[in-house]
């Protein structure tokens, strides 16, 4: 395994990281998502991944898709609150052929208006998907009570009804730069080689603009304590969410463990007291969700509609507990053993690739294995109860919830650390 880094002639970073396996993993990021979006058009970010396989001067989209899917490659792309990713998986042998059709589709995208009044459509479709699947919808209305409906990142009907093909282009400009993407591959590839491709199919085709615009700030507080959703449902679907940190905090390694211990497992504190003990939810869990320059953990479950208020107390008691008492030596020894099973087994190349990109474009450098492994290593249990501390406070607690009847006044004491 060979982690290597280079510099394109126009800015672009690149990352490769040669794997003893044939599939190879080319990951191309930018440095745009939600967070980046004007108030009216939220969702951009996301309608333009979508139109930049639509098709190019020399391509329909059909071509696009069949000369690369053709010869055995898989494409996707996908956005976040700050980032858009690009990627495909292919045979090493093929990478060449591939990255010559993918390229053209991303440097040379139509953004034909009529495509995209077809594509409008096709996201609206899939904002109703998100919405019938509750245990999803309710941890993206918490992410956008606490925050904003740009960490959403599909918008809502009306932002996604305002969006033209001008705002994306605009888009693209402002934030589609050299020094704002970073190109990150894995698997069985000769750095050198690699660099050779990259700089023909990216190096002259995106140019320095001068300084990027500043990121917007996300709000310090939340717009409200509560965002309760009303619908049929079988179980009301809860979602409790306290501010933590982002991603080059000092504490966050810490927190990920802390995450560990309370929800992050089977044999977490949330899963034995909530699930196995009193058998309030079959689905209880924590999840940390960190930003640039802030972030948020999030307890979830789905419960019974009259065990609602039963089951919001007894998660956020297993939460104040981690601030009152010191976690057992062992309780944290078998933390970082569970995450460094879920780091040393993230084999695939699409794994490398994405960890390598994502944290030079995010973090500011990449971030390797045994960097992650080692800040685990080094957090001992006073961390752990000085991070609950820090974390877990009644003032950042904001919750969002699905049900069929609105909960707020039931709720309002539970809601409490």
């Amino acid at each position: 395994m060979t982690l290597r880094q280079a510099t394109l002639s126009n800015g672009i970073r690149l990352v490769t990281e040669a794997r003893e396996t044939e599939a190879v993993a080319f990951h191309i990021y930018f440095g745009c998502g939600g967070r980046h979006e004007p108030d009216e058009v939220v969702g951009v970010s996301h309608a333009l991944e979508h139109m930049i396989f639509k098709g190019t001067p020399t391509r329909t989209h059909f071509q696009i898709a069949q000369e690369m899917e053709g010869v055995g490659a898989s494409i996707n792309a996908n956005t976040g609150a700050e980032r858009t990713c690009y990627h495909f998986l292919a045979p090493a042998e093929v990478v060449p052929q591939v990255l010559e059709v993918y390229a053209d589709a991303v440097n040379n995208s139509l953004l034909d208006d009529a495509e995209w009044e077809k594509e409008r459509k096709v996201i609206l479709e899939e904002l109703k998907m998100y919405e019938d699947m509750p245990r999803v919808w309710v941890s993206d209305r918490l992410g956008t009570t606490m925050f904003n409906l740009q960490v959403g990142i599909i918008g809502d009907r009306d932002t996604i009804g305002s969006i033209e093909i001008h705002h994306m282009r605009e888009l693209m400009e402002r934030w589609y730069r050299p020094e704002n993407a970073v190109i990150s591959v894995a698997g069985r590839v000769d750095h050198d080689s690699i660099l050779d491709l990259v700089e023909k199919a990216f190096g002259e085709r995106w140019q320095k603009k001068g300084p990027l615009p500043t990121l917007p700030k996300l709000p310090e507080k939340s717009r409200q304590r509560m965002c309760s959703i009303v619908r049929q449902t079988d179980q009301v679907n809860l979602a409790i969410g306290f501010r933590a940190y982002g991603h080059t905090h000092p504490k966050l390694a810490a927190l990920r463990l802390l995450n560990d211990i309370l929800g992050g497992k089977m044999s977490s504190r949330l899963f034995e007291e909530v699930r196995e003990k009193r058998g309030l939810a079959y689905s209880v869990g924590s999840s940390v969700d960190p930003f640039t320059d802030t972030g948020y953990v999030e307890l979830k479950a789905g419960v019974a509609l009259e065990k609602t208020v039963e089951a919001s107390r007894v998660i956020l008691s297993e939460a104040a507990r981690l601030r009152e008492e010191l976690v057992p030596q062992e309780e944290l020894t078998a933390a970082k053993r569970h995450l460094r099973g879920l780091i040393l087994v993230e084999e695939e190349s699409a794994e490398f690739a994405g960890r390598n990109g994502s944290t030079w474009l995010l973090e500011g450098r990449v971030r390797t294995v045994e960097e992650e492994l080692a800040e685990l290593d080094q957090v001992e249990v006073e961390d752990l109860q000085q991070v609950a501390q820090e974390v877990f406070r009644d003032e950042e607690l904001t919750a969002a919830f699905i049900a069929e009847k609105d909960l707020r006044e039931d709720l309002a004491p539970a809601l409490h650390i």
